[in-house]
Protein backbone atom coordinates (compact mmCIF):
# COMPACT_ATOMS: atom_id res chain seq x y z
CA UNK A 1 0.00 0.00 0.00
CA UNK A 2 2.77 2.42 0.93
CA UNK A 3 4.92 1.96 -2.36
CA UNK A 4 1.66 2.37 -4.30
CA UNK A 5 0.95 5.77 -2.42
CA UNK A 6 4.50 6.94 -3.00
CA UNK A 7 4.12 5.71 -6.40
CA UNK A 8 0.82 8.09 -6.70
CA UNK A 9 2.26 10.86 -5.15
CA UNK A 10 5.23 10.78 -7.63
CA UNK A 11 2.92 10.43 -10.66
CA UNK A 12 1.07 13.59 -9.23
CA UNK A 13 4.73 15.71 -8.64
CA UNK A 14 6.04 14.81 -11.92
CA UNK A 15 2.34 15.99 -13.67
CA UNK A 16 2.27 18.73 -12.06
CA UNK A 17 6.19 19.77 -13.25
CA UNK A 18 7.67 19.36 -9.63
CA UNK A 19 9.90 16.98 -10.52
CA UNK A 20 13.51 16.90 -8.80
CA UNK A 21 15.86 18.55 -11.84
CA UNK A 22 18.47 17.53 -13.51
CA UNK A 23 21.70 18.01 -11.55
CA UNK A 24 23.08 21.18 -12.45
CA UNK A 25 25.73 21.31 -14.93
CA UNK A 26 29.49 21.05 -12.97
CA UNK A 27 31.19 22.91 -16.58
CA UNK A 28 28.66 25.28 -15.66
CA UNK A 29 29.04 25.39 -11.68
CA UNK A 30 33.19 25.96 -12.39
CA UNK A 31 32.13 28.70 -14.83
CA UNK A 32 30.28 30.68 -12.78
CA UNK A 33 32.34 30.14 -9.69
CA UNK A 34 35.20 31.23 -11.83
CA UNK A 35 33.61 34.67 -12.98
CA UNK A 36 32.35 35.64 -9.68
CA UNK A 37 35.56 35.46 -8.38
CA UNK A 38 36.45 37.97 -11.83
CA UNK A 39 33.63 40.14 -11.00
CA UNK A 40 33.89 40.52 -7.44
CA UNK A 41 37.79 40.68 -8.04
CA UNK A 42 37.17 43.87 -10.21
CA UNK A 43 34.87 45.36 -7.71
CA UNK A 44 37.65 45.37 -4.91
CA UNK A 45 40.07 46.68 -7.40
CA UNK A 46 37.42 49.46 -8.33
CA UNK A 47 35.83 50.27 -5.58
CA UNK A 48 32.85 49.92 -7.07
CA UNK A 49 29.72 47.44 -7.01
CA UNK A 50 27.57 46.34 -9.55
CA UNK A 51 23.68 47.99 -9.63
CA UNK A 52 22.43 44.78 -10.32
CA UNK A 53 22.14 41.05 -9.51
CA UNK A 54 24.09 39.37 -11.78
CA UNK A 55 22.07 37.55 -14.77
CA UNK A 56 23.10 34.15 -16.09
CA UNK A 57 22.64 33.34 -19.55
CA UNK A 58 23.72 29.70 -20.90
CA UNK A 59 23.31 28.06 -24.47
CA UNK A 60 19.44 27.72 -24.18
CA UNK A 61 18.51 31.37 -22.99
CA UNK A 62 21.44 33.34 -24.79
CA UNK A 63 19.49 34.30 -27.64
CA UNK A 64 17.58 36.82 -25.20
CA UNK A 65 20.53 38.76 -24.62
CA UNK A 66 22.46 37.88 -28.22
CA UNK A 67 19.19 37.22 -30.44
CA UNK A 68 21.11 37.09 -33.93
CA UNK A 69 24.56 36.09 -32.96
CA UNK A 70 24.04 33.59 -30.42
CA UNK A 71 24.25 30.52 -32.70
CA UNK A 72 27.99 31.64 -33.34
CA UNK A 73 28.65 32.07 -30.10
CA UNK A 74 27.29 28.34 -29.24
CA UNK A 75 29.46 27.24 -32.16
CA UNK A 76 32.48 28.59 -31.09
CA UNK A 77 32.55 26.98 -28.01
CA UNK A 78 29.76 29.40 -25.66
CA UNK A 79 29.81 27.84 -21.80
CA UNK A 80 27.79 30.85 -20.07
CA UNK A 81 27.02 34.63 -19.83
CA UNK A 82 27.16 36.83 -16.57
CA UNK A 83 26.04 39.95 -17.48
CA UNK A 84 25.44 42.92 -14.60
CA UNK A 85 26.07 46.46 -14.54
CA UNK A 86 27.77 49.30 -12.75
CA UNK A 87 27.70 52.97 -11.51
CA UNK A 88 29.87 54.97 -9.80
CA UNK A 89 29.61 54.43 -6.04
CA UNK A 90 27.11 56.71 -4.90
CA UNK A 91 26.30 58.44 -8.19
CA UNK A 92 23.17 59.55 -8.78
CA UNK A 93 23.74 59.77 -12.57
CA UNK A 94 21.27 57.81 -14.97
CA UNK A 95 24.67 56.61 -16.83
CA UNK A 96 25.52 53.02 -15.81
CA UNK A 97 27.93 50.59 -17.82
CA UNK A 98 26.91 46.97 -18.88
CA UNK A 99 29.33 44.45 -18.18
CA UNK A 100 29.18 41.03 -20.42
CA UNK A 101 31.64 38.61 -19.61
CA UNK A 102 31.86 35.79 -21.81
CA UNK A 103 32.89 31.98 -21.39
CA UNK A 104 34.19 31.06 -24.49
CA UNK A 105 35.32 27.56 -23.60
CA UNK A 106 38.73 27.93 -24.63
CA UNK A 107 41.38 31.00 -25.80
CA UNK A 108 39.90 29.86 -28.99
CA UNK A 109 36.96 30.09 -28.68
CA UNK A 110 37.45 33.90 -27.39
CA UNK A 111 39.42 33.93 -30.28
CA UNK A 112 36.24 33.25 -32.93
CA UNK A 113 34.47 35.07 -31.07
CA UNK A 114 36.54 38.54 -31.14
CA UNK A 115 39.68 39.47 -32.97
CA UNK A 116 42.53 41.52 -30.89
CA UNK A 117 42.20 44.96 -32.97
CA UNK A 118 45.01 46.04 -35.73
CA UNK A 119 47.42 48.26 -34.46
CA UNK A 120 45.92 50.93 -36.59
CA UNK A 121 42.34 51.01 -35.20
CA UNK A 122 41.56 52.86 -31.68
CA UNK A 123 42.31 50.94 -28.88
CA UNK A 124 43.56 50.69 -25.73
CA UNK A 125 46.25 48.61 -23.75
CA UNK A 126 44.98 46.95 -20.45
CA UNK A 127 47.09 44.95 -18.09
CA UNK A 128 48.70 41.81 -18.67
CA UNK A 129 49.45 43.32 -22.66
CA UNK A 130 45.09 42.74 -23.09
CA UNK A 131 44.75 44.39 -26.40
CA UNK A 132 41.22 46.02 -26.51
CA UNK A 133 38.77 47.82 -28.80
CA UNK A 134 37.70 51.16 -27.55
CA UNK A 135 35.00 52.90 -28.92
CA UNK A 136 32.96 56.33 -27.35
CA UNK A 137 30.36 54.16 -25.43
CA UNK A 138 32.19 50.78 -25.08
CA UNK A 139 35.40 48.71 -24.80
CA UNK A 140 35.63 44.98 -25.65
CA UNK A 141 38.45 42.48 -25.53
CA UNK A 142 39.34 38.80 -25.15
CA UNK A 143 41.55 37.55 -22.36
CA UNK A 144 42.25 33.28 -21.74
CA UNK A 145 38.90 31.80 -22.25
CA UNK A 146 37.08 35.22 -21.98
CA UNK A 147 35.07 37.81 -24.06
CA UNK A 148 34.28 40.68 -22.16
CA UNK A 149 32.18 43.48 -23.30
CA UNK A 150 31.78 46.63 -21.45
CA UNK A 151 28.95 49.21 -22.93
CA UNK A 152 28.50 52.40 -21.49
CA UNK A 153 24.72 53.63 -21.40
CA UNK A 154 22.99 56.96 -21.30
CA UNK A 155 25.85 58.84 -20.22
CA UNK A 156 28.69 57.62 -22.39
CA UNK A 157 30.76 60.73 -21.85
CA UNK A 158 30.80 60.88 -18.02
CA UNK A 159 31.35 57.16 -17.99
CA UNK A 160 34.71 57.04 -19.34
CA UNK A 161 36.97 56.58 -16.14
CA UNK A 162 34.50 53.73 -14.97
CA UNK A 163 34.48 52.03 -18.58
CA UNK A 164 38.16 52.36 -18.70
CA UNK A 165 38.68 50.74 -15.10
CA UNK A 166 36.42 48.07 -14.95
CA UNK A 167 38.03 46.90 -18.19
CA UNK A 168 41.29 47.25 -16.37
CA UNK A 169 39.87 45.28 -13.45
CA UNK A 170 38.28 42.88 -15.24
CA UNK A 171 41.03 42.19 -17.85
CA UNK A 172 43.25 41.63 -14.91
CA UNK A 173 41.09 39.63 -12.88
CA UNK A 174 40.51 36.88 -16.03
CA UNK A 175 44.47 37.18 -16.69
CA UNK A 176 45.12 36.03 -12.99
CA UNK A 177 42.20 33.44 -12.45
CA UNK A 178 42.78 29.55 -12.96
CA UNK A 179 41.60 27.56 -15.52
CA UNK A 180 39.02 25.67 -15.35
Amino acid sequence: MRAALAAGIAAVVAAAGCAPQASPDPRLEKSQAAMTAILSAAQSATGEEGVTEIAWYDAENLHKVIDGMAPQFVDAGFVLLAHTEWRDKGSEAPGYIELDLYDMGSPDGAALVFDEPDPGSPGLLLPGGVKAYAGDAMIEFRTDRYYVKLTARRDPAGQQTLLRDLASAVAEAAATSRTL
